[in-house]
C-alpha cells in the first residue's frame, strides 16, 4: 500500500489534508473512544485558537506531561497549526530532571494530565510557566486548584487562525533523549522528519486497506508518534492506543481495538513470550508486529505462537525512529534491515574509515533528503557537532553488514543504557545517588536483563566514616528519579576502579560478577509509576 504523494511536508497540512480527504473515517481509537480524521481537524483547530488566545506564537515551545490520551493528539496537531513547537516530557520525570527539561525547552506554556500533579506541582513554588493547563482525570474535579487553568479553556469555539502552514525545516518538536556524561538533550525535529520517516516505514510494513496499527507505547517517544500515528494518517489508516503495556491482557487489547499490525519492544515481546499460553493467543487480527532487537531464537516462536509476522527495524530519535528496516518481502530473521530510502548508512572504525563486511563498527548514517533528521541538539551546539562529525550522525551503537546490505544490531558504544524501551543515562542516576549524605561517588552500568536489555546497577563508595543501607539508597533514588531509572541492583566497593587520569573504569564494573549486590526486588520495594 503505498502513501500518495499529496504534497504533505508538515503536521499542520497532514491533517487539513487528511480531513478533507477521510472525513468521518476513524483516525485515531482509544479503548473508550474513537475521533475521526474531521473531528481531530476541528480538536486542532480549537486548541490551536486558544493556544494563539493565550500568546503562544510561532516559534513558542509548548510543553506536556500528557499519557496517550487524545488531547495529546489535540495539543500536538494544534501547536504545528500555529508554528509552535511541541515539547512532550517523560510522564515518569520528577524533581531536578523534569526541572531541567521544562528549563532548557524554555517552554512558555505546559498541558498536564492532573494525574501527574503530584511530580508537577513542587516545581512551581520556584517557577511558575505563563500559561498552565490541567487535563482533567476521569471522575475528578473539573476545575484544578491554585491557579491552574482547565483543559476546556484551551479549547476556544473557533477555528485555528490563519497563518502560514509551518515549513519543512522550521521546528514542529524537542524531544529530549538521555545524554551520556551530561543532561538529557533536546533534539531539534523539522516537520519534514516525521513526516518522512513515517512514510518510509509504512511502505515496508505490508499495510492494507482498512488497517488498524495500534500501540501501547507512550505518545511521548518518536515510536508512538512516527510508526503508529503518522503512519497511520498518511494512510488514510487508524491509530489505536492504550495508556501502557499490560502483558497479561495484550492480544485480548489488540482484538478489542481492532489491530492488524502492532510496534513492540524486545522486553515487550520477551515478557509476551513468557506469558502462559492463552487461547487468546491467536483470536486478534494481528498479522504484523514491527519490532526493534527479537532474537533469532525467540523470533520465529514468536511469530508461531501468536499467529503474525515480525519485521525488525532499528531507529533513533534524532534519524528517525526507524532508520533500518527489513523489506516486507525480504525479511532476513536476526538482522534490523536495510537503510530505508530517506537515509544513508555505513559502518566505520573509530577513525571513521568504512570496515570490511562482517566487521564491527559504528553504525553512521544521513540523510539522503533535506530536513529528513533532526536539525541539531536544543542549546548544544558542542554536542551537535560531535554527533555529526565527518559529516556523519554517529549512533553510538556497534553493527556489522553483511554482503547483502543487511545490517545486525551488536551493542551500544556509549554509555546509555536501555531499560524496558527508555534510554537512560548513567549520570543522571549517578546524580541522584550522590546527592545521598553518606555517598562519596558512584558510578552507574547497565546488566543483562533476562527480559532483554538492560538493568541497571550502581556502585556505590561510600564517605569515610559512614554507612548506609541499600534499601535507604533505593528508597532515596525512588523519591527523586523516574521508576526505569531506580537501580535493581545496588554493589558498595570500598574504592570506585579508576584509570589513570582519574576516570571511572566501566568496562571492568560492567564484567564484574559474583560481587555482593543487594536487589531492590528481592528486598521487596515496589516502584511507584505515574
Amino acid at each position: 500500500m503505498a502513501v500518495p504523494d499529496e504534497g504533505i511536508h508538515d503536521l499542520a497540512t497532514l491533517i487539513r489534508t487528511k480531513a478533507e480527504r477521510n472525513g468521518d473515517r476513524p483516525a485515531a481509537r482509544f479503548l473508550d473512544r474513537e475521533i475521526s480524521y474531521a473531528a481531530l481537524d476541528r480538536r486542532s483547530d480549537r486548541v490551536a485558537a486558544g493556544l494563539a488566545d493565550h500568546g503562544i506564537a510561532r516559534g513558542d515551545r509548548i510543553a506536556a506531561l500528557l499519557y496517550n490520551t487524545p488531547e495529546f493528539l489535540d495539543l500536538w496537531f494544534g501547536a504545528a497549526k500555529i508554528g509552535a513547537v511541541f515539547v512532550p516530557l517523560n510522564t515518569a520525570l520528577k524533581g531536578d530532571l523534569l526541572r531541567y527539561e521544562l528549563d532548557d525547552s524554555g517552554a512558555k506554556g505546559v498541558v498536564v494530565d492532573a494525574r501527574l500533579l503530584e511530580a508537577y506541582g513542587p516545581l512551581r513554588a520556584a517557577r511558575r510557566l505563563p500559561a498552565e493547563w490541567v487535563v482533567p482525570a476521569a471522575g475528578g474535579p473539573d476545575e484544578p486548584a491554585d491557579g491552574l487553568r482547565p483543559w476546556a479553556e484551551l479549547e476556544a469555539d473557533r477555528a485555528a487562525p490563519a497563518v502560514p502552514a509551518p515549513r519543512p525545516w522550521e521546528p514542529a518538536a524537542i524531544l529530549y533523549t538521555s545524554g551520556t556524561t551530561g543532561p538529557p538533550k533536546g533534539a531539534i525535529i523539522p516537520h519534514e522528519k516525521p513526516i518522512r520517516t513515517a512514510t518510509e516505514i509504512a511502505a515496508r510494513s505490508r499495510l492494507t486497506p482498512g488497517a488498524v496499527l495500534y500501540t501501547a507505547l507512550p505518545l511521548f517517544h518518536c515510536n508512538a508518534q512516527e510508526m503508529t500515528t503518522l503512519s497511520a494518517l498518511l494512510n488514510d489508516l487508524t491509530a489505536a492506543y492504550d495508556e501502557r503495556f499490560h502483558a497479561s491482557t495484550y492480544w485480548e487489547t489488540a482484538a478489542r481495538l481492532g489491530a492488524t499490525h502492532v510496534s513492540l519492544l524486545i522486553s515487550m515481546v520477551n515478557v509476551l513470550f513468557k506469558q502462559p499460553p492463552r487461547p487468546t493467543d491467536r483470536t486478534h487480527s494481528v498479522r504484523v508486529a514491527l519490532t526493534a532487537g527479537t532474537t533469532r531464537e525467540v523470533w520465529p516462536e514468536f511469530e508461531r505462537r501468536f499467529g503474525l509476522t515480525i519485521i525488525e527495524l532499528y531507529g533513533m530519535t534524532e534519524c528517525g525512529c526507524t532508520t533500518l528496516m527489513n523489506p516486507p518481502d525480504r525479511i532476513r530473521v536476526g538482522s534490523v534491515g536495510t537503510p530505508l530510502g530517506f537515509v544513508e548508512a555505513e559502518v566505520v572504525d573509530d577513525q571513521d574509515r568504512p570496515v570490511p563486511v562482517g566487521t564491527r563498527g559504528e553504525l553512521v548514517v544521513r540523510p539522503r533528503s533535506p530536513y529528513a533528521m533532526f536539525l541539531g541538539y536544543h542549546q548544544k551546539a558542542d554536542q551537535t557537532v560531535e554527533a555529526w562529525r565527518n559529516l556523519w550522525f554517529h549512533t553510538g551503537d556497534f553493527v556489522t553488514r553483511d554482503a547483502d546490505g543487511y545490517y545486525y544490531f551488536i551493542d551500544r558504544k556509549k554509555d546509555v543504557i536501555r531499560r524496558r524501551g527508555e534510554n537512560l543515562a548513567p549520570y543522571d542516576v549517578e546524580q541522584a545517588l550522590n546527592r545521598h549524605p553518606a555517598v562519596f561517588e558512584s558510578v552507574v552500568v547497565g546488566v543483562p536483563s533476562p527480559l532483554g536489555e538492560e538493568d541497571v546497577k550502581a556502585f556505590v563508595q561510600l564517605k569515610p566514616g559512614q554507612s548506609v543501607e541499600a534499601r535507604t539508597l533505593f528508597e532515596f533514588c525512588a523519591e527523586r528519579l523516574p521508576f526505569f531509572m531506580v537501580p535493581r541492583f545496588i554493589e558498595f566497593l570500598d574504592e570506585i576502579p579508576k584509570t589513570a587520569n582519574q576516570k571511572a573504569q566501566r568496562y571492568v564494573l560492567r564484567q564484574r560478577r559474583g560481587g555482593p549486590e543487594h536487589d531492590r526486588e528481592a528486598l521487596g520495594i515496589v516502584l511507584r509509576r505515574p
